[in-house]
């Protein structure tokens, strides 16, 4: 049973913009990696893709989430520069598939790192995949060594520096192979892409992702955290319990409004026309563009999300 205590900008890292290779590295050596410690050992990495965090202490270091590979030459010695006693990255947890969130493994892996995941991303990353909903981008299979190690189904728990982790899944959510890793006694959450901070999210519906899905993780993490809990957002600065819950309204009324629209029998094209997200897009809408993000929850729904 799960036991938890009760009481750079979204284009680029979804790559809908095609750019050299040779540009791109540019652009990602101009990244800074920024590292801030949280509490409990466990510390919020941003870099050039998704968040990371970092979970240091005398059993060596803990890593969520891994970047795009050619962040690796400066994460890597990042996190030897941490001052944990053991400097080396033991364990390496992928919150879920994506490229952003994933493209580092390889490295990592060869570093000395074991990949843990949800058996979901193993799968996606042991085969060539499609992305339709960002224009088809083709994500080639990841070499074995960057694939998962240890896998898990439903939830597994590490004990590790002290503190119990818990990886909990997240079903048909962002994707269907989404976790959230709760360090326990850090009182700290990392959600991966089961939140942006402040912006609409992307949600891969080619891969079980929906709206609803995505809001019933954010309720269940709620429902296990406390109000001193530090979520770690996919995208987005550190937040609190009040950014997570105005979070999940934002995803109620979007889900909400678009629904209405769904019943009355309005098509994908004429229920983006409607603009339903309008009065929200001054708050939400720095990241993923309106229309886009409405297309997705739309698309999630005609799938029976």
């Amino acid at each position: 049973m799960w036991v938890w205590p009760k009481s750079l900008p979204l284009f680029l890292i979804l790559g809908l913009l095609p750019v050299q290779a040779a540009n791109a590295q540019q652009d990602l050596d101009a990244v800074e990696v920024r590292v801030s410690p949280i509490r409990g050992g466990v510390h919020l990495v941003m870099a050039a893709g998704g968040n990371l965090a970092a979970f240091i202490g005398a059993d060596g270091i803990l890593m969520v989430d891994a970047d795009f590979a050619e962040m690796s030459h400066r994460l890597i010695p990042t996190m030897k520069e941490l001052g944990s006693p053991d400097p080396n990255v033991r364990y390496l947890v992928n919150t879920h598939w994506h490229f952003d969130h994933t493209g580092g493994n390889e490295p990592f892996a060869a570093a000395g790192a074991t990949i843990i995941a949800h058996e979901g991303v193993a799968r996606l990353l042991s085969s060539d995949q499609v992305m339709a909903a960002v224009g088809g981008r083709e994500v080639p299979a990841a070499p074995e060594s960057a694939r998962p190690v240890l896998t898990f189904t439903d939830r597994m728990n590490l004990t590790f520096n002290g503190d119990l982790i818990h990886l909990v899944h997240m079903p048909n959510a962002h994707t269907n192979g989404d976790i959230v890793v709760h360090f326990s006694g850090a009182d700290v959450i990392h959600m991966g892409d089961l939140f942006f901070n402040g912006r609409y999210p992307f949600i891969d519906v080619d891969n079980g992702g929906n709206i609803s899905g995505m809001i019933r993780a954010v309720e269940e993490v709620l429902d296990h955290s406390l109000e001193t809990t530090a979520f770690i957002p996919g995208h987005g600065p550190l937040a609190d319990r009040d950014d997570l819950l105005a979070y999940r309204g934002m995803l109620r009324t979007v889900r909400a409004r678009v629904r209405t629209l769904l019943d009355a029998g309005k098509s994908r094209d004429e229920v983006i026309a409607e603009k339903p997200t309008q009065d929200l897009d001054e708050v939400w809408g720095s990241g993923m563009a309106p229309d886009r993000f409405v297309g997705l929850a739309y698309d999630g729904m005609v799938r029976g999300g």
